[in-house]
Protein backbone atom coordinates (compact mmCIF):
# COMPACT_ATOMS: atom_id res chain seq x y z
CA UNK A 1 0.00 0.00 0.00
CA UNK A 2 1.30 3.06 -0.91
CA UNK A 3 1.15 5.94 1.11
CA UNK A 4 1.48 9.93 0.47
CA UNK A 5 3.78 12.01 2.10
CA UNK A 6 2.28 13.07 5.00
CA UNK A 7 0.96 9.07 5.63
CA UNK A 8 4.63 8.16 5.86
CA UNK A 9 5.51 11.04 8.65
CA UNK A 10 2.52 9.78 10.79
CA UNK A 11 3.52 6.12 9.84
CA UNK A 12 7.19 6.49 10.51
CA UNK A 13 6.34 8.14 13.67
CA UNK A 14 3.47 5.58 14.95
CA UNK A 15 6.08 2.82 14.38
CA UNK A 16 9.43 4.54 15.91
CA UNK A 17 7.60 4.78 19.01
CA UNK A 18 5.57 2.60 19.18
CA UNK A 19 7.43 -0.94 18.26
CA UNK A 20 9.27 -1.10 21.36
CA UNK A 21 6.26 -1.05 23.33
CA UNK A 22 4.00 -3.18 21.17
CA UNK A 23 1.32 -1.23 20.96
CA UNK A 24 0.09 2.65 18.86
CA UNK A 25 -1.47 3.95 22.26
CA UNK A 26 1.65 5.73 22.84
CA UNK A 27 2.40 7.39 19.74
CA UNK A 28 -0.83 8.41 20.02
CA UNK A 29 -0.87 9.83 23.19
CA UNK A 30 2.53 11.15 22.43
CA UNK A 31 0.89 13.27 19.23
CA UNK A 32 -2.01 14.36 21.62
CA UNK A 33 -0.05 16.16 23.81
CA UNK A 34 1.57 18.17 20.94
CA UNK A 35 -1.45 19.17 19.67
CA UNK A 36 -2.92 20.01 22.60
CA UNK A 37 -0.70 22.51 22.64
CA UNK A 38 0.48 21.77 26.88
CA UNK A 39 4.00 22.57 26.87
CA UNK A 40 4.46 21.58 30.25
CA UNK A 41 4.18 18.01 29.65
CA UNK A 42 5.90 17.91 25.95
CA UNK A 43 9.07 15.79 27.43
CA UNK A 44 9.09 13.72 23.95
CA UNK A 45 12.38 14.49 21.84
CA UNK A 46 11.89 13.71 18.47
CA UNK A 47 13.39 14.92 15.28
CA UNK A 48 10.80 15.53 13.46
CA UNK A 49 7.70 16.55 15.69
CA UNK A 50 6.48 19.73 13.22
CA UNK A 51 6.74 17.46 10.26
CA UNK A 52 4.27 15.21 12.11
CA UNK A 53 2.24 17.74 13.29
CA UNK A 54 1.59 19.22 9.74
CA UNK A 55 1.10 16.08 8.85
CA UNK A 56 -1.63 15.05 11.03
CA UNK A 57 -3.65 18.57 11.27
CA UNK A 58 -3.59 18.77 6.92
CA UNK A 59 -4.79 14.45 7.02
CA UNK A 60 -8.59 14.00 6.40
CA UNK A 61 -8.10 10.65 8.30
CA UNK A 62 -5.34 8.81 9.80
CA UNK A 63 -6.76 5.52 9.20
CA UNK A 64 -4.14 4.25 6.26
CA UNK A 65 -1.39 5.36 8.38
CA UNK A 66 -2.57 3.69 11.56
CA UNK A 67 -3.62 0.39 10.21
CA UNK A 68 0.05 0.33 8.54
CA UNK A 69 2.03 1.06 11.79
CA UNK A 70 -0.06 -1.62 13.62
CA UNK A 71 0.44 -4.13 10.96
CA UNK A 72 3.98 -3.34 11.15
CA UNK A 73 4.21 -3.52 14.98
CA UNK A 74 2.01 -6.50 15.29
CA UNK A 75 3.93 -8.34 12.82
CA UNK A 76 0.50 -8.24 10.98
CA UNK A 77 0.59 -10.05 7.25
Amino acid sequence: MKLNNDEQVLYDFFVTFGKGVGSIGYPIAILAIWTSGDEENDIVVYPHKQEVINAYCSLDGLDKPLYEAIKEIKGWK
